[in-house]
């Protein structure tokens, strides 16, 4: 599917098109989008599609000096002449700089009230964006905006209609919103990590992050009397608690018919979290059995992250595992349970995973 649907990285690719007909010094465009819980800005989208000097990154917005201050201004800024005095000594500043950028305009964007990132325009030319030009390139803003904020909102259209689906049923999630959000961006990490290995793209990295709250949607269908059991099931009770990958599959497809979202970029990773986030890389997971490759890679990451974060969290029925054991755990698993790339790249900078840990306690909500 992806291949027939115009990505969000395409659409950048048409509108810098239209952009260098009018202005050829515009060598780059590129959005960053803002992340509420964790106050940092990252890399979505850019235009050339293979000539980016910022591509799977993020850094904390209040560190990245003048950044900060157009957001809080909520208007442009032109530069002239980028130079390390003018943009700091921050990598995402120097690899601008060493890629040869000369001017730039940014943009800050936001939905109403709600700050959703920026909107670069690089030049090989000093003082290339006057204000004749900058009038002009503010109609691009515009529709570069709207493209982000539609993008944003089909997300937010398939969670809401998602939690009127458990409002509905009076589903009782019995994971919490912690545990979503830190596996989320335990997700987010791998993701990001293992992107251009795989030919991946920032934006497929950012709809990993969102989708992975809804992997367990399907345990809607499974009876309280299992799903929320103390004790260990039946064998009975665990087929039908089996079930809930391709029942969240089912849910899944059916709203995405009845939302009219089918077109939303990266759709089908939706799909293959939902329905293959119980597969394991011997081929003894569940529902079909698949091994190794053949799993779809975004299953294979919330694998890793939703069972890393069952381990360490504390349940009714078990104590928190230390850090070292649930490592340990995962380190055996690979190349049996688990991905072993995902685990590597997961486990090869602790630091970051104690950030998540101590961000996202159990009075954290969930993110979406």
């Amino acid at each position: 599917m992806r291949d027939r649907i115009e990505t969000l990285n395409d659409s950048l690719s048409r509108l810098h098109r239209e952009v260098r007909e009018y202005f050829p010094f515009v060598m780059r465009i590129a959005v960053t989008l803002y992340d509420r819980e964790t106050g940092d800005i990252k890399t979505f989208l850019h235009s050339p599609r293979n000539e980016s000097p910022l591509t799977n990154y993020r850094v904390p917005l209040a560190s990245a000096g003048w950044l900060d201050d157009v957001r809080r201004s909520r208007r442009a800024r032109v530069i002239d002449k980028l130079d390390a005095a003018v943009l700091g000594e921050q990598p995402h500043s120097t690899r601008i700089v060493a890629a040869g950028y000369k001017s730039s305009y940014t943009v800050p964007i936001f939905d109403d009230a709600v700050f959703l990132g920026f909107i670069f325009f690089d030049s090989d030319a000093a003082g290339s964006f006057t204000a004749r030009v900058t009038h002009q390139l503010d109609l691009f803003v515009r529709i570069i905006s709207l493209t982000i904020e539609n993008a944003l909102r089909s997300v937010d259209v398939l969670f809401g209609g998602l939690q009127l689906l458990r409002e509905i049923s009076a589903f009782r999630d019995v994971e919490t919103g912690s545990h979503l959000s830190r596996m989320s961006y335990y997700a987010e990490r791998i993701a990001r990590r293992i992107a251009p290995e795989i030919g991946r793209d920032d934006a497929w990295v950012e709809h990993v992050r969102l989708f992975a709250p809804l992997h367990d949607i399907g345990k809607i269908g499974i009876p309280d009397a299992i799903l929320l059991k103390a004790g260990k099931l039946t064998d009975a009770e665990y087929e039908v608690m089996k079930g809930h990958p391709a029942k969240g599959e089912e849910i899944l497809t059916a709203l995405i018919r009845d939302l009219s979202l089918n077109t939303m970029q990266h759709i089908d990773a939706l799909r293959h979290i939902a329905r293959h986030h119980h597969e394991s890389w011997d081929g003894n997971g569940y529902p079909d059995r698949l091994a190794g490759p053949d799993i779809p890679v975004e299953a294979r990451i919330i694998r890793t992250a939703d069972v890393f974060d069952a381990l360490t969290s504390k349940r009714c029925y078990k104590d928190a595992w230390p850090l070292e054991r649930a490592t340990a755990f995962l380190r055996q698993g690979a190349g049996v349970e688990f991905d072993p790339r995902c685990v590597e790249l997961f486990l090869d900078q602790p630091e970051g995973i104690a950030a998540i840990m101590n961000r996202f306690t159990e009075e954290s909500s969930e993110a979406t």
